[in-house]
Order: C-alpha cells, then structure tokens, then sequence
C-alpha cells in the first residue's frame, strides 16, 4: 500500500517538474512580491536603525522571504480535486479504489509539494540570497524545531483545505471559497504582515484559532522570535488542532458516501 502513495507522489511530482511555464510564473510573481514586502518594510524602518515589537529589519527580511517561500511550497489542492472530481463524476469510481482516498489526494499534494520546492523555492532562495543575503536561521536549534512545526503547520493547512473542499459534496458549486479561505489564512496567520504588529485583542483571539500556528509560529521560530520552549508549546497546540481537525475531517467523510450528488446522473 505504501508504494501506491509513493507512485501517486512521484506522478504528482513528475507532472510539476514537466511544467515549466508555470513554474516561470509562479515564481516571477513571487519573486515581485518579496522585493516589493522587503522593501516595504525597509521603508517603514526607515534605513533598518528601528526596532520594533522587539523585531530589527533583518528580522522582517528573514520572516518575509522565508514566509514566501513557505507559501509556495505549502501545496494544498485538496479541495479542488474534491471539486473537481464531483463536478465530473470521477469521485463515484473513486470510492471504489482500494485505499483510502483522502490518503490518495494527500500524496498528490505531497508529490505537489516536492516538486514545489524544487521548482518555485530553491529559486526564490537564491535569488533573496543574491539580493538580500542568506536568510539564515538565529540558531541551530531554531532551524531542527523550525523543520517539524513546518510539517505540523502543512497538516494544518492541508485539513483545512480538504473540510472546505467536502462542502462540494452537499452543494453543486463551491464557488471562490476556497479563495476565501485561502485569504483568511494568510491574513490571520500572519503570512502577510505579522500578528505581533495587531491590536493586542486580536493577538489574544487568534491564539484560540488554528490560523497562527501555521506561518507565525514556525517563522516566529525561524528568526528567534519564539523560544524553544514556547516552540515545543506550540508545536503541541498545532497537533491538538490537528486532531481536532482530523476528527472533523473523519466525521463529515463518514456521511460524504451518503450524501453524494453527482452532475449529470
């Protein structure tokens, strides 16, 4: 079974690194977007002598490129495959796959993200290095908890993706909410412009929301912000809200079989 998911990630994969014309895109555009944030904040600086919420410049170089980079790596289709395959009809033979099918569409955003950062982030790294310097970590011992809490931040998001995409299977069109979700997450977790910089009323409300733990956290972690020990706190506040969200994720799979309206037939 584990060399089905593998050969389901390796296509996934392939089929990335066969595009290159997105890749161009996709990384042009994101490439605009950390000069333009990075030259934003240097700005709001005013030359870099500033400190503010205990962060320097470098520190919010570091957060903006790596944040970047994070976005184009975090590979989260779920939810449009599951619309997608609604839409024509494929999720009915889908079921009938001999292993279980969210597990299936994992790996597809696995291979997804591997390609991802081969592709999209080792360019965006060398061009920010060439740019700005090395976006290196404050410590050793930041970049190994940085790594796993980036792993928990990926389960986060990727739950996330797939309980809008089962909204499919109780309407005929999902319309841009996963556009919408999208956009909530990268206000709320602080993808865009730290929450450490909001109101403190909104900083305490998103510590009870899921959204935080995954861009603030492991950046937050990244550039030192973040202790070790606030850093394993939080990496055990992301599993118990994967849990939370797997539950949920289970449960409304459960009455997906029974509830399936297909278009057309």
């Amino acid at each position: 079974m584990l060399y089905a998911y593998w050969y389901i990630t390796k296509m996934k994969l392939l089929t990335g690194l066969a595009y290159r014309f997105e890749v161009f895109a996709s990384v042009g555009t994101n490439l605009i977007l950390m000069l333009a944030s990075v030259f934003l904040w240097k700005a709001a600086y005013g030359g870099g002598t500033q400190q503010v919420n205990t962060l320097n410049l470098q520190d919010l170089t570091t957060y903006t490129i790596l944040s970047i980079m994070l976005s184009s790596v975090y590979v989260c289709g779920v939810q449009d495959t599951i619309y997608r395959k609604i839409r024509d009809g494929q999720i009915v033979t889908d079921f009938y796959r001999p292993i279980p099918l969210l597990a299936c569409y994992l790996a597809d955003d696995i291979g997804g993200m591997l390609s991802a950062l081969i592709n999209k982030v080792l360019p965006l790294f060398l061009f920010a290095a060439l740019f700005f310097g090395v976006p290196w970590p404050s410590s050793g011992i930041s970049l190994l908890l940085f790594i796993p809490c980036c792993l928990l931040s990926y389960g986060i998001l990727w739950l996330l993706s797939a309980l809008v995409g089962l909204i499919a299977f109780w309407v005929m069109e999902i319309g841009n909410m996963g556009m919408v979700k999208d956009s909530i997450v990268r206000v709320l977790s602080g993808s865009i412009v730290p929450l450490w910089f909001f109101p403190e009323s909104v900083q305490t409300v998103s510590k009870f929301l899921p959204f935080q733990y995954t861009y603030q956290t492991p950046l937050g972690i990244y550039i030192g912000n973040i202790g070790t020990r606030e850093a394993l706190a939080a990496m055990g506040i992301q599993i118990i809200w994967i849990a939370i969200l797997f539950m949920l994720l289970a449960a409304g799979w459960k009455r997906t079989k029974t509830k399936t309206l297909i278009q057309g037939g």
